[in-house]
């Protein structure tokens, strides 16, 4: 019955500043490239709560572990924007579910992975490019992704599609950053951080969606991210009803920090 529960829910949100503001976007997972087989795990969790008013019960909380791992698993030449430069091949594997005695039992959902081929020009550890254009999405020149024991599919998009698959960072418009520097006290040991703080609004006539992330960016972290936390609200009114009626009718909550790393990454999804 609880898997019943986990299962529709993740399919419901799948279909789904005393900061100076930086006019620039933050790019996801994804801030630099360390040395090919290097790979990085966050652990954290991810916590639902269906808010219902009516119920005597009061509102429903599910809480899962969740381990997101980045691997990167081999370099080759590919053709990017009509030249033929030097490419990275980045996996990204996610397991939600119960915490077990080896990890996380992620039961019939089972893990996500996402293998992508990226331009290593393009991952640049910063929010602008030398042409002062934002580096808002991470391009990719071919990628596949598997679900549990699903068949492996080629991803037909152009660029690294983070949320909400892989995790509930977004490509946000604007960052806020005071650029002080902080140890974000992650288990994989001290490190020297920067806060970075986004936020993403997306509304319509009947629902309303924030996205709110804070993210502690740091280059003594292989891939750039020492951890972050994002957090989730929907809203929800009649259509013909004024804004002001919106009300709250969930809540997803992701925390994670960066707890291993090693340099004997493989790869687990086999391509063509």
């Amino acid at each position: 019955m609880m898997w019943r529960v986990i299962v529709c829910s993740l399919v419901l949100f799948v279909g789904l500043l005393a900061f100076a503001v930086v006019p620039a976007s933050a790019q996801g997972l994804i801030w630099s490239l360390p040395e090919d087989g290097t790979w990085v795990r966050y652990e954290g969790t991810y916590t639902q709560v269906e808010t219902r008013p009516d119920s005597i019960e009061g509102d429903l909380q599910i809480e899962w572990t969740r381990w997101i791992t980045i691997n990167s698993v081999g370099q080759e030449m590919a053709e990017f924007n009509d030249e033929t430069v030097p490419c990275r091949w980045i996996e990204i594997k996610v397991e939600t579910g119960k915490a077990s005695e080896t990890g996380v039992d992620a039961g019939p959902i089972g893990a996500r992975i996402v293998k992508v081929l990226v331009p290593e020009s393009r991952v640049i550890g910063k929010q602008v490019d030398e042409d002062q254009i934002p580096v808002a999405f991470l391009p990719i020149v071919k990628g596949y992704r598997k679900i549990g024991d699903s068949p492996t599919e080629e991803i037909k998009a152009k660029v690294l599609q983070i949320y909400p698959t892989v995790s509930m960072l977004m490509h946000y418009p604007t960052v806020e950053s005071t650029g002080e520097q902080e140890d974000p006290d992650v288990r994989l040991g001290p490190v020297t951080a920067t806060m970075l703080k986004s936020s993403y609004k997306m509304e319509s006539l009947y629902s309303r969606t924030v996205n709110e992330a804070t993210l502690w960016r740091s280059d003594e972290v292989p891939f750039g991210l020492a951890k972050w936390s994002v957090v989730l609200v929907r809203e929800a009114k009649d259509s013909s009803k004024p804004r002001d009626e919106f009300r709250q009718v969930s809540e997803v909550t992701e925390e994670m920090s960066a707890h291993l790393t090693g340099n004997d990454a493989q790869s687990e999804l086999a391509t063509p």
